[in-house]
Parts: C-alpha cells; sequence; structure tokens
C-alpha cells in the first residue's frame, strides 16, 4: 500500500481547516451582518426636526408650510359663501340676477389669480427667492340674499351675529367660510375679519364688508378694488397681519416677516416703536408704491390699491392655519406626494394632513395628539416601521363628505441575498391608552 506524502497529507488538512474556517467566518459574518442589519431598523437616532427643539416648535413654525416644503405640497381650495343683506322690504344692496352671479363668480376667479400667480413685490428682499404660487386656492359655493334691517346697518365686530343669522336659515353653510356684504361702518374702515382660533377647532370665521349697491347698473361696481379688500380680509381670517401696524416687529419672533421687513432695522427707519426692532410700512389706500418718498409696498396687506404680493413667510402662515387653526376646516385638497417620517418622532400636535403619511422602515411615530385626514389621504406603516397611537386620535377631518382612506400595515418584506438574505417583519401598529382611530374605509 502507498501512503501520501507528508506534504500532501498537510496540504489536504490545510485545505479543510481553511474550508471550515471560511465557512465558520461567513456564518460568523452572515448572523452579524443579520443581526447588524436588524438593529439598524429597530434602533434609530431620537427624533430630530432640524433646528426646531421638538416637534411642537417644527410644526408651529410658518417656515415649514412654505409652498414646496415636505408639510406644503397641497393645493388647497377654501370653500366660501357670499351673502348679500338687505333691509327689510328687500331694498338698499345688490338684488338677484344672473348678472350678478356672474360678477361674483368672476371676483372669485380674481382671488384666485392673486393667490395662484402672486405680482413679484415691488420693494423685494436681497437673498429672498419669491414664489408666486401660494397653493391656496377659492371655491364660492353659495350666494344668498338676507332681509335684516338690523344686521344690514351692523357696526363693528358684529360679524359672529352675521354667521349665526345666517346659519339659522342655511345651517349647511356653516361649511363655508361666510363674507357679509352689508352697510354698516367701524371706525373708518372698510370692512374686517377675524382670525382664525387654535383653541377651539369649531370656530367660524367670517369677513364683513361694508359693500351696498341699490342700482341696477353693477358695471359701475369697482369689482377689482373689492376684490383686493376681500383678499385683504382674506389674509386676516388666514392669519395674516398689518404690515402698517400690527405685524410682528421683533427680529427675534418666529413669525417675523424678514422677506417682507428685511433681516434688520431698514436704512429709513429712524423711530421705530417701543419694542420694535424695525419700522412698520407707511399703508393708505392712495399711497404711491413707485414713489421713492414713501414707504408703502404692494404687500396684499398693505391696504393700498397695488397691493397684491404675498410673501413666501405670509405663504407659509397662511397653509399652517389650514393645519393647524380652525380656518382649516373650510379647506380641501390632496396630493400624492407623502409626508415621510423617517426617524422615530412623537406628534402631540391637531393637525390636519392634506396628504398620505408613510412612517418609513426602521422608524416609530408614537402619536399622542390628533390627526385630521382629507378622505383621500392614507396613514402607511412600512415593513419594520411602527405607528404607536398613545392615547391620539386619527379621524376625518371636519365637514368630510365621506370617510378617509385609514391605516394601511404592509406586509413583511424580504430582503438581501443568499446567505444575507433576512426578513423585515410587517409595519406594526399599537393602540394603547385609549387611543382611536375611527371613521376610515379600511
Amino acid at each position: 500500500m502507498k501512503s501520501s506524502p507528508v506534504g500532501a497529507r498537510i496540504n489536504s488538512k490545510s485545505k479543510k481547516l481553511i474550508i471550515v474556517f471560511v465557512s465558520g467566518l461567513i456564518i460568523f459574518l452572515f448572523h452579524f451582518s443579520a443581526f447588524s442589519q436588524f438593529e439598524s431598523i429597530k434602533i434609530k437616532p431620537q427624533k430630530t426636526y432640524g433646528p426646531f427643539e421638538n416637534a411642537r416648535l417644527f410644526f408651529s413654525h410658518q417656515k415649514n408650510y412654505i409652498p414646496g416644503e415636505p408639510l406644503n405640497q397641497t393645493v388647497k381650495t377654501i370653500y366660501i359663501a357670499i351673502n348679500i343683506w338687505q333691509k327689510d322690504d328687500g331694498t338698499g344692496n345688490f338684488t338677484e340676477s344672473e348678472a350678478l352671479y356672474d360678477h361674483l363668480l368672476e371676483l372669485t376667479e380674481r382671488l384666485n389669480m392673486h393667490f395662484r400667480s402672486t405680482p413679484p413685490p415691488t420693494h423685494p428682499v436681497k437673498g429672498i427667492e419669491y414664489l408666486r404660487d401660494s397653493h391656496i386656492r377659492f371655491e364660492l359655493k353659495d350666494v344668498g340674499f338676507y332681509q335684516n334691517t338690523d344686521l344690514y346697518e351692523v357696526g363693528c365686530f358684529e360679524g359672529n351675529r352675521l354667521n349665526e343669522a345666517v346659519f339659522a336659515i342655511s345651517p349647511e353653510k356653516r361649511k363655508f367660510l361666510n363674507i357679509h356684504f352689508t352697510k354698516g361702518t367701524c371706525r373708518g374702515a372698510s370692512g374686517y375679519a377675524n382670525y382664525p382660533s387654535s383653541g377651539s377647532s369649531g370656530s367660524d370665521s367670517y369677513v364683513v364688508s361694508f359693500v351696498k349697491h341699490d342700482r341696477d347698473d353693477l358695471e359701475s361696481v369697482q369689482w377689482w378694488a373689492l376684490m383686493l379688500h376681500v383678499a385683504h380680509e382674506l389674509g386676516h381670517n388666514l392669519e395674516l397681519r398689518h404690515p402698517y401696524n400690527s405685524e410682528f416687529c421683533q427680529t427675534s419672533h418666529p413669525d417675523f416677516l424678514f422677506d417682507l421687513f428685511g433681516f434688520e432695522k431698514q436704512e429709513w427707519c429712524n423711530n421705530p416703536r417701543p419694542g420694535c426692532d424695525i419700522c412698520f410700512h407707511e399703508g393708505s389706500w392712495g399711497c404711491a408704491i413707485e414713489d421713492p418718498e414713501t414707504t408703502c409696498t404692494n404687500n396684499l396687506m398693505g391696504g393700498n390699491r397695488g397691493a397684491g404680493n404675498i410673501t413666501p413667510l405670509q405663504m407659509g402662515r397662511m397653509n399652517r392655519a389650514l393645519a393647524l387653526k380652525s380656518v382649516r376646516k373650510y379647506a380641501w385638497g390632496y396630493s400624492s406626494v407623502p409626508y415621510e417620517v423617517d426617524l422615530d418622532q412623537t406628534w402631540a400636535a391637531d393637525i390636519k394632513f392634506y396628504q398620505d403619511i408613510v412612517v418609513k422602515t426602521g422608524s416609530n411615530l408614537h402619536l399622542t395628539g390628533t390627526l385630521k385626514m382629507v378622505p383621500e389621504a392614507s396613514l402607511i406603516i412600512e415593513p419594520g416601521a411602527r405607528l404607536i397611537v398613545d392615547g391620539g386620535r386619527i379621524t376625518n377631518a371636519l365637514y368630510s363628505d365621506t370617510n378617509w382612506q385609514g391605516v394601511i400595515a404592509e406586509p413583511s418584506l424580504k430582503t438581501g441575498f443568499l446567505f444575507w438574505r433576512r426578513e423585515i417583519p410587517e409595519g406594526e401598529l399599537v393602540i394603547t391608552n385609549n387611543g382611536i382611530i375611527e371613521n376610515y374605509f379600511r
């Protein structure tokens, strides 16, 4: 019998040892890799909101609702109603006619033109990229005529009274933002509107415009000026203030409009009001914007005949109101671009969403607040993600005609190749502490 050379036996043993070593290394790497990848799904850095300390500041900051930002991909349409107030005998103001309806529809379209394609600012701030589309539109849903001499001559700040009188006759109009045309007077103003409420989501908005036209000649009405006036008042409904007397004037204030006033005290500003870092702009209907001796601008809220521009931060503030404040109940729209949660986050806000929410793989969304979803929207939990409804609530938006699309927990997913193949568990939904998910299809 021949024996193998010693070198051959050693080589044979070495090969076996190498194979065993490599196999063990592969198994070790597989387990290590699988463990590491699994851990990377379950363990993520704690919530982060960039420069904002927490979720509350993130969701409350106007900057995050500027058109094009993740929280504002959607064009939203606000449903409005116009109410014509007359004397008890039906006289004293516009009378019902097809021609009047046509003019009011045209007024609404002019509103949309202003909010869809706002003119550039006459006094731009260096370094600011101005936008044209505010992502806000208006749709005229109803025109009504009401006879009441007392309300026809209403004074200051009686908008709620006018609203309630309309709702008593036409309760369905509570779903719309009501604009009242009536005689009235209020300290020389041409009208007024209320700011949206953050404490009461059911509060009603209104515009009161001191407009009366008791002649048949509708062509004599200054429709363009009326549109500018209504647009200005709707700006108040959407939380904008006057840049000539009531905007935030401290540069440190989170709602300061540096894209309107600049980043610091203006060169022409000699004596700011007490407590202000900048000077307000001049404001009057006849202010000549082109005159270098004046400080008025063409801003929508500036109160002059050349008004129209809406700054990016003003757009953000208005869209924030449509997410967080009471005026949101009149607004509808949907974007197929979802809002993605890609880090562990806790949401305590009461917020309306006009798009899907996607909890990304490896992330946890801890909900203690309220989400109000438009009918087209879903909440999607990707594989390896978790939604925890901890005393929170997910429901359909107020005045929705139908339910929202519901929560979708996506099935488990296999990834990788050969030894590195692994399974990511299905999206997980946890409801605790009397959390609620309601009024959904799925």
